[in-house]
């Protein structure tokens, strides 16, 4: 007698238990084969259905997964179904949908560190921090010895100002991985944050975090060894263990490319916005922008959004306020969507209540939920002005919800990844069209300088020198940069300038730190400068900023970053700078600056050159007074400090940027120029 054939449900069964196996063994593509024949032999086995949508997701075809898994939870409801099709959503960048499924998959009795660690996340992504806390604290119940998620608790302690507790997290954390790198980078990153900067130099560097190892040592100006630290974090980039780099420290860097920038800001956004790249957009590329042309053309108003957690800094003030006051109303429906801080002064809320713009208070909103709204607001075309800069909600443009997004203003450099940004406003000068393939975004190029300024900045009553702490004669030479912009290169040739001009002395904004004080003071003592000749302007109100910045006879700016808005106070001061561009975007927007108010000849080829410059114009009094004059003069007259004239420029580059995207691809020029 022959043998009986097997039922489907036998051959299913075994088919199931061998692609398991596969599974187990990280063969997954023998695993997909041989669980399809196993749902194809048996529609009905849910176990199949559900570890094929597991086999899925691990390579990466999450839609995929999260339809067999579908297919399982439709013949047999289980928590543990529902915990692996959150994972697959998750990946989908369905933050809401997630949390559903991880809750479902809770409530039928799933109770596993990593689920409540992965709902933790979410929670707190979305800004529902007490349930994110709770979720933390359950993860850690399930596993004591879960040392990501004790840390995940740790930063949202730390972002909360429960700095004892933050770090007592850590410290467990730590005990249990000690070489976790990413504990260590964010146990410094709460220890910079309490400007405990020793210490977090010491904890970034235990966990081999060399990128934030440069940054605050350049905060400090510990400038020893920092070529091979540079070289390490340049590695990272290489060998791809550069996920959680932040691009935006990375600028100090000398050694640093424009390609090698623009590598660290795809892998960064890769990594941190994994599934909201993935996720279906919202709002599909170049999507209703013919329609609103014609509109526009007949008088109606393009409706553009900008996004940021700056709009009430002054920093951001002074550069933007001018622009956002001005915009032709009639033309432009103006919407800013804030996600953080309030309006500094009486005064500058009085102003902001007068732009013929609409505000949108988005920071308890979940990147979703904000991108949903921006979306529904039917925004043409949206402009993040933060880009990878602190406190920046990149989720938000990630999940597409204009038909064009533009990179403006707050980050000098390509965001990496296409899908973040379409376009970058820049110039000629700070971004050059030969500089395109260095950007990810098309470049989009204003006429003049790509920044901004405000028409109605005040200063206060200009102190005397003595009340600034300067002598009362020689000439002043002034870099009021950020202390992570300096490095030995630039110093080196300030030094130069010192010893070349007698009685000068160097004006610094202070460091905020003592050990910084003491090793720029340490430094130029090394190249024979008296630390009487370096002095340090305490930090001030902006409107008694730029009440002193006058008593400077020459601004020297930095690179590889250089002076931005430091470079732009300067100027309109009426202070002379001299620059030289280099290799990156945020090293050569001095030089834009200064062609757009007439001084081109204060732009060296070099630094040879602008050591030769600087020093002609510190011991040649008859030029330097021309040279104040004509800066005197363009503060009536020079596109840098006309702000009507660019609130124009840029009305009109946002029209050729929505006209270039009605085109087909093929017949659209490289880059957008408004002339």
């Amino acid at each position: 007698m022959k043998p009986a054939a097997p039922t489907p449900s036998a051959r299913s069964d075994a088919l199931f238990k061998r692609g398991l196996d596969r599974l187990n063994a990280d063969k997954t593509m023998h695993a997909e084969a041989l669980l399809r024949e196993a749902v194809d032999a048996d529609p009905r086995h849910a176990d199949a259905w559900h570890q094929l949508g597991v086999v899925l997701a691990r390579q990466q075809r999450h839609a995929e997964g999260e339809q067999a898994i579908r297919r399982a939870l439709a013949l047999s409801e289980s928590g543990t179904y529902r915990r692996d099709l959150a994972w697959t959503l998750l990946w989908q960048g369905r933050d809401e949908a997630a949390v559903e499924a991880y809750l479902s998959a809770v409530l039928q009795g799933v109770r596993e560190a990593r689920l409540f660690n992965n709902l933790g996340n979410l929670l707190k992504k979305r800004h529902d921090l007490a349930d994110a806390e709770a979720a933390y604290r359950a993860a850690i119940e399930t596993d004591p010895a879960y040392a990501f998620a004790i840390g995940n608790l740790a930063v949202l302690l730390s972002e909360a100002g429960r700095d004892e507790e933050a770090e007592a997290c850590f410290r467990r954390a730590l005990d249990l991985e000690p070489q976790a790198a990413n504990l260590w980078q964010c146990y410094g990153a709460m220890l910079e944050h309490q400007h405990r900067l020793d210490e977090a130099d010491a904890a970034y560097a235990r966990g081999g975090r060399w990128e934030a190892v440069q940054y605050v040592r350049r905060r400090l100006a510990h400038w020893t060894g920092l070529e091979e630290i540079d070289q390490a974090a340049l590695a990272m980039i290489a060998s791809g263990a550069a996920e959680h780099l932040t691009p935006w420290s990375l600028l100090g860097m000398p050694t640093l490319t424009p390609e090698w920038h623009r590598e660290a800001g795809r892998r960064f956004a890769e990594s941190r916005w994994r599934g909201e790249l993935a996720a279906a957009p919202m709002v599909a590329r170049g999507a209703g922008l013919a329609e609103a042309l014609a509109a526009f053309e007949a008088g109606g108003r393009l409706r553009i959004g900008y996004l940021s957690a700056d709009f009430y800094d002054h920093a951001t003030l002074r550069l933007l306020a001018g622009v956002l006051e001005l915009h032709d109303a009639a033309r432009f429906d103006i919407h800013l969507y804030s996600y953080g801080g309030v309006a500094p002064d009486a005064d500058w809320r009085k102003r902001i209540a007068q732009w013929p713009v609409t505000i949108h208070e988005i920071d308890t909103l979940s990147d979703a939920q904000a991108a949903a709204r921006i979306a529904q607001d039917g925004v043409h075309l949206l402009v993040d002005l933060k880009g990878y800069t602190t406190g920046a909600r990149l989720g938000i443009t990630a999940l597409r919800p204009a038909p064009v997004i533009v990179s403006w203003l707050g980050y000098p450099g390509s965001l990496g990844a296409p899908r973040l940004a379409d376009y970058l406003i820049g110039d000629a000068t700070a971004t050059p069209p030969v500089t395109a393939s260095h950007y990810s975004e098309t470049l989009a190029l204003m006429p003049h300088s790509y920044q901004p300024s405000d028409h109605r900045r005040s200063s206060a009553t200009r102190p005397t020198r003595a009340e600034a702490g300067l002598p009362a004669r020689g000439f002043v030479f002034c870099s009021l940069n950020q202390t992570f912009k300096l490095n030995a290169g630039i110093a080196s040739i300030w030094c130069r300038l010192l010893a070349a001009t007698p009685g000068s002395v160097l004006w610094l904004l202070d460091p905020g730190h003592e050990r910084a004080r003491a090793n720029l003071h340490a430094f130029f003592a090394q190249h024979g400068v008296a630390a009487a000749r370096v002095i340090f302007a305490p930090r001030v109100p902006q409107s008694q900023h730029l009440a002193r910045l006058p008593l400077a006879d020459l601004a020297l700016d930095t690179l590889p970053y250089g002076s931005h808005t430091t470079g732009s106070d300067a100027l309109w001061a009426g202070v002379p700078m001299v620059s030289a561009p280099g290799r990156l975007f945020a090293g050569r927007v001095g030089a834009s600056l200064l062609r757009a108010v007439g001084l081109e000849d204060l732009i060296a080829r070099d630094l040879d050159a602008y050591f030769q410059i600087a020093l002609a114009l510190a011991n040649d009094p008859a030029w330097h007074a021309k040279v104040r004059e004509r800066l005197a003069r363009a503060r009536g007259n020079a596109p840098l400090f006309d702000t009507a004239r660019f609130t124009r420029d840029l009305e009109r580059l946002y029209v050729a940027i929505a006209a270039r995207e009605t085109q087909s691809v093929g017949d659209r020029a490289p880059v957008v120029i408004v002339d």
